[in-house]
């Protein structure tokens, strides 16, 4: 999602895009770092509203809120954990959510799909072994991995942070880090041209 102060200009997500538009490369986009997940969401984002930012890369999540709390960026770009304190706290508004539906902690709060562009896109999390792993350590690791990704307290928790769970066994998983590394390089070598 991007978030935006709560004093920012804009009002609307089409507010946003229709100052993007008219301002190339002057809406400043925090991220928590060069070439991250939430960065490469970002420039899909930016691709797919037909705008361009100026995205700075900052050492992780947290820096990139103090640059939005001090306003010394427009907007930044994150995942759901690392902006909800201060958007409860009234500090920010999420000025674009690019998750496949609303968050149930913010009912209010529609997709970038549902106004009027098409983009829903998130960031995963895995875990992987070295190639020639034996089956038996990988079945281990996953059973184990998969229990805790069951357990109801793990579960709360991530609810709590606006963190969608989507089990994947190892095969599909493999399926979607295929898919995405090839997204993902063709954006990445797009945008250098």
């Amino acid at each position: 999602m991007f978030l935006v102060r709560s004093d920012a200009p804009w009002k609307s997500l089409k507010e946003f895009i229709d100052y993007a538009k008219k301002n190339p490369e002057m809406i400043t986009v925090g991220n928590s770092g060069a070439g991250g997940g939430v960065h490469l969401v970002a420039l899909a984002f930016e691709r797919a509203a037909g705008v361009k930012f100026n995205h700075i890369p900052f050492s992780g999540g947290g820096p990139s809120v103090t640059a939005l709390l001090g306003g010394h960026v427009n907007a930044f770009s994150v995942s759901p954990p690392e902006g909800i304190p201060q958007v409860q706290a009234e500090k920010f508004k999420i000025i674009a959510l690019f998750a496949d539906k609303r968050f149930d902690m913010f009912p209010d709060v529609p997709t970038v799909k549902e106004q009027g562009i098409d983009f829903a896109m998130g960031m995963w999390r895995g875990l992987i072994a070295p190639k020639g792993t034996p089956e038996d350590v990988i079945k281990k690791l996953h059973d184990a991995f998969k229990k805790g990704m069951d357990d109801p307290a793990f579960k709360d928790k991530a609810k709590d942070m606006s963190v969608k769970l989507s089990y994947m066994g190892p095969e599909d998983f493999g399926k979607l880090m295929a898919r995405d590394h090839e997204f993902y390089g063709k954006l990445v070598k797009e945008i250098k041209k």
